[in-house]
């Protein structure tokens, strides 16, 4: 199980979302005892100690199962390619299952987590959301965050960068002992020297879904971890009916062709009519040359391949930290001025909110809150939808 655990400080969050209470119950159904911390004093073999069960509407790729004591939590695809990963999260205070049969290879953990270090910016915004931020006890990379919340614990010393290089700490991650660490969904050569030493490595693989709220639903993962799934209820549940609010606003508009995306490396990505970029294009009521191409990832493409066919789209969307203005387009490559949308003008960035590191806040929060997301793009293809919308993430491209 790694290194001992004390469930010592946690918020008063974790305690209520666990059924703490000072008194118990009234009845016969009260709480299972257990200190302010969480952790159960008496155990029953008898009690559930999950009174408050996640389901699963829209994420794929992990599962969440419960026995009385313990969650069985496993991601399908930790890392592209990789083989399922399980983990047992055992209620602190009780006894940890054999880990044979359908558990074997598992890796059991002791929750409500005390202590986490974040290897993706978008385990940030979860946190917070279910109020448990004080769990964070690590992030990869200081340079990527955007919360100011965040960043003010990195400075105070109160969160710990511990792969400023990109490349892993290990001994500072070892001598930290966080609880666990959770990943952002690939294999980093430094997890294995983690493992060895005793150091619970969880994959959190929420960028392979294919839908925003997909996405976004992996709230519910941090809440298995952190003991916050009534919490974690209440969240998704308003992002997501704000979220097919805002999709049935523009069902029967008509529909906005969009140019997405830009070159990278001399190739341009453009998304798969299934993938998480098709998706919030469609569902703001848009459409693209490439929404009815097969699967959930992208095509790459030549700038030439791209103008021949979507010359023509009235609006261009870009995710570019350091274009401002039209000019820095055209910087970048001369042939974006052939585009109508550049020629017109409707072209938006979503680098409104970047951090002091240059980190991105439509990277970050964005993949929490896809409701905000698409809330913007309503207001930019359907503008006369969403009068006087304040934005949130994107921007246009000032002339």
């Amino acid at each position: 199980m790694g290194f001992p655990r004390r469930l010592l400080g946690l918020p008063l969050a974790v305690a209520l979302a666990l059924g703490v209470t000072a008194c118990g119950g009234d009845d016969d159904k009260a709480a299972p005892s257990a200190d302010a911390q969480g952790c159960v004093e008496s155990y029953d073999a008898a009690t559930d100690y999950f009174p408050v069960k996640q389901k699963l509407e829209h994420a794929t790729n992990f599962t969440l199962t419960y026995a009385r004591n313990y969650q069985v939590l496993t991601v399908k695809q930790p890392s592209p390619g990789a083989k399922p990963q399980t983990y047992v999260l055992v209620r602190c205070g009780t006894p940890e299952p054999a880990l044979t049969g359908e558990l074997e290879g598992a890796v059991a953990v002791e929750t409500p987590v005390r202590s986490l270090f974040s290897a993706s910016t978008t385990h940030l915004p979860f946190l917070a959301d279910l109020g448990v931020l004080d769990v964070l006890k690590g992030v990869s990379s200081a340079a990527y965050v955007t919360s100011p919340d965040v960043i003010e614990r990195v400075q105070s010393g109160a969160v710990a960068e511990y792969a400023s290089g990109q490349e892993i700490d290990v001994e500072k991650v070892v001598g930290a002992a966080p609880d666990v660490l959770v990943t952002d969904g690939t294999e980093n050569p430094g997890y294995q020297p983690l493992r060895e030493a005793g150091v619970d490595v969880l994959a959190n693989a929420e960028w392979l879904e294919s839908s925003p709220l997909g996405r976004a639903e992996w709230v519910k993962f941090f809440a298995a971890l952190t003991g916050s799934e009534a919490k974690a209820d209440q969240v998704f549940t308003k992002v997501a009916a704000d979220y097919r609010t805002l999709a049935d606003k523009v069902k029967n508009a008509e529909p906005t062709t969009v140019l997405p995306g830009t070159m990278y490396s001399g190739q341009w990505s453009i998304p798969n009519g299934g993938s998480y970029v098709g998706s919030l294009i469609k569902d703001a009521g848009g459409t693209y040359a490439w929404a009815d191409t097969a699967g959930t990832g992208s095509t790459t493409l030549d700038l030439e391949a791209v103008l021949a066919k979507a010359e023509d789209a009235s609006t261009w969307l870009v995710v570019e930290n350091g274009w401002t203005k039209l000019a820095d387009a055209e910087k970048a490559d001369a042939r974006y001025a052939k585009f109508k949308a550049f020629q017109t003008g409707d072209v938006w960035s979503a680098n409104k909110v970047l951090g002091p590191g240059g980190g991105n806040d439509y990277w970050e929060r964005g993949v929490a809150r896809p409701d905000l997301i698409l809330a913007d793009l309503v207001a930019i293809l359907h503008p006369d939808l969403s009068p006087g919308h304040a934005f949130t993430f994107y921007r246009k491209l000032a002339a």
